[in-house]
Formats: structure tokens, sequence, C-alpha cells
């Protein structure tokens, strides 16, 4: 006979196991979203995540067994345990890499050519927050990485704005060289801060090159404040669905401050805080990377593919199969055909609805963003396990272990033996 359980115990567990997962999958995307690729941090988040919903459901069951029965408790609790890392960790973490190279994959090639136009603040604070100049060398190494497909400008700016280079396709190593040159040897800072203009320059540059679209990418750095009508300045830029990334020095003040992460909110870029001018290198690169790998499976989608229905479809059924397979990692864990069902089952049914929160929710605010990635981790965590309390699952428990069907099988040969046996002694007589 089968009968629906529910066990709210395990819905809570589950419920908390996502909430660690989530603070940990966070920490992995703000620590290593730059030194990681897609595919191997998308396995990390979904892998770390599985293994503590697994976890935290395991330990909710060997407390109350209401699910999986007091026969398993007493005779498969140690198979449980063995099952955990390589049915959640090791299972779900390899699909989720795999699906994040498929979501990851450019199908076609982009009509478009990626660009990034530099706005370099040489004011005369300069002088103090960067005395040797670091911020024109981090810019000249980070063009010397750039791929050969990449277009550059470059545009400095003071009292007023200045095109160094203008909008420039880096098809070989002589245009990257020209382009290094004229940074290494610009003259130094002066004057005041026009952030403003700047940002007018460089909306100048791109539509003169017919460039003004999401395949472009602003980096703005300064280190001091100026007044800028910001509605005017970002409309066009966030029509044309551009990022504009900020990086302000840790001396720069409030209002300063402030203003950079404005812009950089406002058109769904990132803010960058730089302690000591010798971080610019790295922060420039990260950009850069940023500009070139713009999807993964929890992030918002940026660039040309932003409102493509195609990727959107992809990672829908992606979280599908995530979730498919976290309920399937219970099921192993509790070696459960009638559990496994029932967790499989809710499992895609909770990725499906990550996914589409996922689809829809993610926005260029980071505070919202983060919002969105957790409830789909309570999701993920919650729906799964509510699942037993619709499908049935025998009385008995259902276990389908090795070590249970070896025990069939020997009562089995026994009977078959005890049975060979009576006949012989009837040929006997």
């Amino acid at each position: 006979m089968s009968q629906r359980k529910l066990s709210l115990l395990m819905i809570v567990c589950s419920l908390i196991g996502g909430a660690i997962g989530f603070v940990v999958g966070e920490v992995i995307l703000s620590q290593l979203s730059a030194e990681l690729p897609q595919w191997l941090l998308m396995g990390l988040y979904f892998g770390q995540y599985a293994l503590f919903v697994g976890l935290m459901c395991l330990v909710a069951e060997m407390i109350s067994p209401r699910l999986n029965g007091h026969g398993w408790k007493q005779r498969y609790v140690g198979a449980s345990w063995r099952m955990l890392v390589p049915s959640t960790l090791v299972m779900v973490g390899v699909a989720a890499m795999l699906l994040q190279l498929l979501y990851g994959f450019s199908y076609q090639r982009s009509s478009s050519t990626d660009n990034i136009v530099m706005l370099l603040d040489t004011s005369d604070s300069m002088k103090q927050t960067d005395p040797n100049n670091q911020l024109f060398q981090a810019a000249a190494d980070v063009v010397g990485k750039m791929d050969s497909d990449m277009q550059v400008g470059v545009i400095t700016f003071n009292s007023r704005a200045e095109v160094l280079q203008p909008l420039v396709l880096l098809k070989d190593q002589a245009v990257k060289d020209t382009v290094i040159a004229k940074l290494k040897n610009y003259p130094g800072p002066s004057g005041g801060t026009q952030i403003d203009e700047a940002l007018q320059a460089a909306l100048d540059q791109l539509q003169s090159a017919g460039q003004l679209n999401p395949n472009s990418t602003v980096v703005l750095m300064s280190d001091g404040y100026s007044n800028v009508d910001l509605q005017k300045v970002m409309e066009p830029y966030k029509q044309a669905g551009m990022h504009i990334h900020t990086v302000g020095m840790s001396q720069v003040d409030a209002d300063g401050t402030y203003l950079l992460k404005r812009i950089s909110e406002e058109t769904g870029g990132t803010y960058f805080n730089v302690d000591h001018a010798e971080e610019l290198t790295g922060i420039f690169g990260q950009i850069y990377d940023m500009s070139r790998q713009d999807r993964n499976l929890v992030s918002e989608r940026t660039g040309a593919t932003a409102d493509s229905t195609f990727f959107a479809i992809i990672r829908v059924i992606g979280m599908l199969i995530i979730g498919g397979l976290l309920g399937l990692s219970l099921g192993l864990i509790f070696d459960n055909r009638h559990l496994a069902k029932s967790f499989t089952i809710g499992g895609a049914v909770a990725g499906i609805l990550a996914g589409l929160l996922l689809e829809s929710g993610l926005t260029s605010a980071q505070w919202l963003d983060t919002t969105v990635r957790m409830l789909a981790c309570a999701l993920l965590a919650v729906v799964m396990t509510l699942f037993t309390a619709f499908i049935p699952a025998s009385a008995s428990g259902g276990q389908t272990s090795f070590k249970n069907r070896m025990d069939q099988g020997k009562r089995s040969s026994a009977r078959l033996l005890e049975s060979g046996n009576r006949t012989s002694k009837r040929f006997d007589l």
C-alpha cells in the first residue's frame, strides 16, 4: 500500500541548507567571479548548494525518519552518508558545469564588435591619489591583453575632455603598441574634474562610430566630484543598453563616491573602490573580463543576448535539470525509489519556478539580484521537499539498497535450497 507523507522537519532543514548554500554561493560569486571561468564558477555554486541541502535533509531524516522509515535509520544510515558527497557536490556540480558551458556558448557570431571606451581622470588631485601614474600603466596593461576583435578608445578629462585615442580596432600588435605608447607618454595631471564632459565625449565617440549598442562598455575612473545632470547624461546610455563601470579611489570624498555608484547602478554597471593605485591593473583586467563574459545561470544576461528568448529558454531548462538532479540526489542518498521519484519531480518543478524567477527578476541593481537569487534558492529547497505530500510512497519505505537486494537474494536462495532438499528426500524414498 502507498501513502502520501510530509516531513515538516525536512522542509525546514532543507530551507536552512538552501540558506547556507545561498550565502556560500554569494561569497563564491563575489570573490571568484573574476578569477574562475564561468563553467567552473557555476559548478562550485550549485555543487555546494546541493551538498548543504542534502546534508540538512539527511540530518532531518536521522532525527525523525518520517519519510524513509525506522528500518533505514537502523540499517542504512552509513550508506547514506557515503552517498552524500558523490550524489550532491559531484553529480549536481558536474551537471551545472556542463549546463553553464551550454548557456555561455556563443551560437552565432555577433555582427557588432565589442568596444571599450576608457575615461581617465587627469585632474590635479591625481597627483596625490596616483603619484606614480599607475592609472595609465594599468590602462596600457589591459590594452596589451585585449583580443584582436576589440575596439578601444581613450578619453582623458580634467577641466575639459580630450580624446587621446579615437575608437580603433586592435587588429594587430602594431595598433596595440600605438595605443599603449600614447598612454605611457601622457603628461602629468592638472586642472579640475568634469565627469559630465567625459561621458558626453564617450557618447559622441560611440555614436560617430555607430557603436552605441549593448556591445559597448564605458569604464570611468575618477578620484573627484563634479556636478552632473544624471538624468540627461545617462539617458542615451540606458536607451542603448550600455554598461558604465566606475572606479573610485578610497580617498575620494563621499559625494564623489555616491556619484560614481549612481552612474554604475543606473546603467547596470559595477562600482569598484581602490585603496591603492597599484590595484588598478587588476581592476581594469576584471572589468575587461566582465565585458567579454556577460552571462551565467544566476546573473543578469547583458550585451547583445540580454533580451534573447533562446537563452531565456536555455536558462529555465538548465534550472529544471539542476532542480531535478538535486531531487534525484536525495533519492540516491536515502536509496529509496519512491522518494527519488517524488523529489526528482518536485525538484524539476522547483527548477522551472526558480529559472523563471531568475529570468524575470534579475536586473542591474545588485541588491535586487541578490534577493532574486535568495528566493530562487529557497524555491529549490522548499518546493522539492513538499512533493512527498503529492506523490505516494510505499508504506514500507521502498528501500532498494544493494544490501537489501542481497538479503532478498539470500532468502530466495535459501528457499530454493530447502525446496531442492525436500525433492531429493522424496526421490530417496
